[in-house]
């Protein structure tokens, strides 16, 4: 078993978090990463294109000339896709990108996303974050303190409402409930800081 340093807010070392061995040494599974991740970004695709076709665009149905004799193609309608302004055929319609895998796969994606972090080094777990009041100035001295330097995401159980406050002008900084976590959340940041009881509920898979 491995151990994770548990740090508090002024940056000291209070005590640790165990790992199993798995999350250091063993390689990320990429192949279920990729699976997950396409779809999060998938269902994000709001797939609102549309080209008419030539029963929906603007113009008359009849015949322009008729069929034989004026030494031009037979032509049926000025809708048609052949001339300008006409309907598009086999063009984008409005559909939905999204698609489904098991649970058990998007839940393995995010510890595999978590493993990454473990193992580059770009995680970061605190004991707990108390603000009393939602000043902007208090939360930057926090991510100082525990060198959150880069684009990060911090993940609390349940998130105080002074501390949304204090986060939401800080560029290159988001917040999120363990619960809304996923692995595209975790791969789009930098760095990882979760608190001591959101990390021990997301390994025992509590929900």
């Amino acid at each position: 078993m491995s151990k994770l340093t548990i740090y508090n807010t002024k940056g000291k070392e209070v005590g640790s978090v165990t790992v199993d061995d798995t999350f250091v040494s063993k390689k990320v599974n990429k192949g279920v990463l990729y699976q997950v991740i396409n779809l999060y970004q998938a269902s994000l695709h709001r797939g609102t294109h549309k080209a008419k076709t030539r029963s929906e665009v603007r113009g008359s149905g009849r015949k322009l000339w008729r069929q034989k004799g004026t030494g031009r193609a037979r032509i049926g309608s000025i809708r048609s896709p052949i001339w300008r302004g006409g309907g598009v055929v086999f063009g984008p319609k409005v559909r939905s990108y999204s698609y489904s895998v098991p649970q058990k796969a998007k839940r393995l994606a995010l510890l595999e996303a978590v493993k990454s972090k473990i193992q580059d080094k770009d995680i970061v777990i605190f004991d707990k974050i108390n603000i009393e009041t939602p000043k902007t100035k208090e939360m930057l001295g926090i991510i100082k303190s525990l060198k959150l330097d880069k684009k990060c995401l911090m993940v609390q159980e349940k998130l105080d409402g002074n501390i949304k406050l204090a986060s939401r002008n800080i560029a290159n900084f988001s917040l999120a409930e363990r619960r809304n976590m996923n692995a595209l959340l975790v791969l789009r940041h930098n760095k990882l800081a979760m608190s001591e009881e959101a990390f021990s509920n997301l390994l025992k898979g509590n929900k």
